[in-house]
C-alpha cells in the first residue's frame, strides 16, 4: 500500500505546484494482455493465496487514481481472451463486465478475440452489456464487411474520441495481421496494408479537431518502433500483444522529428501503466511514466475480489479444487520467455522443457515439442496448484472438456522434423512464438542464415537425424494441425498415424506430470541452441 501512496503523493506535488494557461493534465491508465487471469498470480502462499496480479489489485490502482486525479483515460491494447480458466469457463463475460464496472474508455481488439471465431466474441459481448452501454473495442484494420460479422459492429469501431478539457483525443487501434494465420477471424479479415490505414485514421482524427492522437496498438513492441519511426501524427502508442513491459517509454523520432512515446505494461494483470501528459497548444509533454507493479504491497479492491471468489466457487464446482488443492511445489522460479535468439548459446526455457517432459511422460514417443507462442505463463516458485498449471498452456479450448488443447501423437521423417524446426525459426529475429521448444531432441541453428536454412544440425540420442528415417513425436493439437496446414507450412509435411489424445489436454498432462514429482527443479537443457 506504501507504494501506492507514493505514486499518488508525486501526483498531489506535481498537480497542486504547476499550472499552465490552456494546459491539460491528463493520466493515463493502460494494461494489455490480460488473458482472462482474474486472480491473483504466484508466488502463492502457504495458503495457495496469489501474491501478484489480479484484477482485483488493477481495481485499487485504477478507483484510487479516478478519485484523486482529475483526467483519468483508461485503456485496454487487446487480448482479453483465452489463458486462464476463467475464460473456459466464462468466455470473457466477467472481464468485460468487470471492465465496465471499472470506467475503461477503450479496447483494442486483439487477435486471441478470435481464437473461437467470430460468433463467440460476439455473443461474448452481447452476454456483458448492451451495444452502446459499454466501452467500444476498436480496431481501425478489422474488415467486418461479411453478413455473418457485422453485427460486431455494434462493438467494434475504427476508433473514438475522448475530451478533456480543451483535449480532444483521438485513438484508433490496429491488429497485428498474424490474426488472418494462427486465430479465427474468418469471414472477418485483418488489413495487412498498416501503414496506409494509420494515415488514413490519423487525417480523420486531426479532421475531426484531435489535438493528441494515441494508436492504441495490438501489433507488438517491433512494428510499433518501425510504424512510429515512418508514420507521423502519433503522439502515444499504448502497445500489447507481446507482452513487453516498459520500465520507461520508448522514445521514436517520427519522419516530422517529433517524438512518438511507446508503453506496454506486461500481461495478465501484473502491471499497470500509469503515464502522465500536459497538453497544450504546443503540443504535448510527457510528465512522468511509472510501470506499477502488482505486488502484495497493493491490496486488493474488495468488491472486485468478491465477484472473482464467486468466479471461482463456479470454476470449482465444474473442474474441481483447481485453485484450493495443492498438487506440487516449485523449487524456483522457471522461465518462460527466449530472448535475445540471435546470441550465441543455450535458448531453451525451463517451462518449454517442463511441458514437452510432461508429453513424453505421458505417451512415451522419441521428440516432443511445443513453441514458445503455446508456453504463455512462467511457473513461479512456491505451491503450485493446478491453475498454475492451465495458466503455462492456457491458449486453447475444446469441445469435449473445454480444459485447452488436447495432446497428439504421430511420426514425421528426419525430413518432415527438419522442416519443421526450420519453419520455427522463421521470425526468431521478432519474438520466441514459433521457436520449438523440445524434449529428446537438440538442434543447432544460426539466424545469420538466410529463413530456410537456419538448422545446422538436429540430434536424437546424440546421433544425426536421418531425414528418411521415422520418429514418434508428442505435440497439442493446435501444432498438429498447423503442421499440416499448406497455408501456413509451405513445405507439405507428410504426418504418419497420428493419435488423439481426445480425454488428455496438455493442461491434464501437465498437471499429472507436476503432481507425478511432487517437487520441480528449473532446468536449461542445452537442447536449443545457437551457434552463432
Amino acid at each position: 500500500m506504501l507504494k501506492l501512496y507514493v505514486y499518488l503523493i508525486s501526483g498531489f506535488f506535481f498537480f497542486a505546484t504547476t499550472t499552465f494557461a490552456q494546459t491539460d493534465t491528463i493520466t493515463i491508465l493502460h494494461v494489455n494482455d490480460t488473458h482472462s487471469c482474474l486472480s491473483a498470480l504466484g508466488p502463492r502462499t502457504e495458503s495457495l493465496e496469489g501474491t501478484q496480479g489480479g484484477i482485483s489489485r488493477a481495481a485499487t490502482v485504477i478507483e484510487m487514481m479516478k478519485a484523486t486525479e482529475k483526467n483519468v483515460l483508461i485503456l485496454h491494447a487487446g487480448d482479453v481472451f483465452i489463458g486462464d480458466l476463467f475464460f473456459n469457463k466464462f468466455f470473457g463475460v466477467p472481464e468485460f463486465q468487470l471492465m465496465k464496472k471499472l470506467g475503461f474508455d477503450a479496447m483494442a481488439v486483439g487477435n486471441h478475440e478470435f481464437d473461437l471465431t467470430p460468433a463467440i466474441l460476439d455473443t461474448a459481448l452481447r452476454k456483458s452489456f448492451p451495444p452502446d452501454s459499454g466501452f467500444p473495442l476498436l480496431s481501425s484494420n478489422l474488415i467486418l464487411d461479411e453478413p455473418a460479422v457485422k453485427p460486431l459492429k455494434d462493438y467494434i469501431f475504427p476508433f473514438t474520441i475522448k475530451q478533456f478539457g480543451n483535449t480532444r483525443i483521438g485513438i484508433f487501434s490496429l491488429l497485428t495481421p498474424e490474426t488472418n494465420i494462427f486465430s479465427l477471424p474468418a469471414p472477418a479479415v485483418v488489413d495487412t496494408n498498416i501503414v496506409p490505414v494509420a494515415l488514413a485514421m490519423i487525417d480523420t482524427l486531426n479532421a475531426k479537431g484531435c489535438n493528441l492522437i494515441i494508436l492504441l496498438s495490438h501489433l507488438g513492441i517491433n512494428y510499433d518502433r518501425q510504424l512510429a519511426a515512418n508514420v507521423p501524427g502519433i503522439d502515444i502508442i499504448i502497445g500489447g500483444h507481446d507482452h513487453y513491459a516498459t520500465e520507461t517509454p520508448i522514445e521514436v523520432t517520427n519522419p516530422i522529428g517529433k517524438t512518438t512515446y511507446i508503453v506496454q505494461a506486461g500481461a495478465f494483470y501484473k502491471y499497470t501503466g500509469k503515464m502522465k501528459i500536459a497538453v497544450s497548444p504546443t503540443g504535448m509533454q510527457l510528465l512522468d511514466y511509472k510501470l506499477i507493479h502488482l505486488d502484495e504491497t497493493i491490496p486488493e479492491e474488495p468488491s472486485v475480489k468478491s465477484i472473482v471468489d464467486g468466479l471461482i466457487n463456479e470454476i470449482e464446482k465444474t473442474w474441481g479444487p483447481v485453485y484450493s488443492k495443492q498438487i506440487g511445489y516449485a523449487k524456483d522460479y522457471f522461465e518462460e520467455v527466449a530472448k535475445n535468439l540471435s546470441k550465441k548459446g543455450a535458448h531453451d526455457t525451463p517451462t518449454g522443457n517442463l511441458v514437452t517432459d510432461a508429453f513424453r511422460w505421458k505417451t512415451n514417443t522419441e521428440i516432443a515439442i511445443t513453441v514458445g507462442g503455446s508456453t504463455a505463463q512462467p511457473v513461479y516458485k512456491g505451491p503450485l496448484v493446478a491453475a498454475d498449471a492451465f495458466r503455462v498452456v492456457g491458449y486453447g479450448f475444446n469441445e469435449v472438456n473445454g480444459l485447452g488443447y488436447r495432446i497428439v501423437k504421430f511420426k514425421l521423417t528426419g525430413a518432415d522434423i527438419l522442416a519443421g524446426l526450420e519453419f520455427g525459426l522463421s521470425m526468431a529475429e521478432y519474438n520466441d512464438e514459433l521457436l520449438p521448444q523440445v524434449s529428446g531432441v537438440t538442434y543447432y541453428y544460426n539466424l545469420s542464415k538466410p529463413v530456410g536454412e537456419r538448422i545446422i544440425k538436429a540430434e536424437v540420442n546424440g546421433l544425426p537425424i536421418n531425414p528418411q528415417q521415422e520418429y514418434s513425436i508428442t505435440t497439442n493439437e493446435f501444432l498438429f494441425h498447423a503442421l499440416s496446414d499448406s497455408s501456413i507450412i509451405e513445405r507439405k509435411i507428410n504426418v504418419i498415424a497420428p493419435y488423439l489424445y481426445a480425454d488428455s489436454t496438455e493442461f491434464q498432462v501437465l498437471s499429472d506430470y507436476i503432481a507425478s514429482q511432487q517437487k520441480i527443479s528449473p532446468e536449461r537443457k542445452g537442447n536449443v541452441i545457437a551457434i552463432k
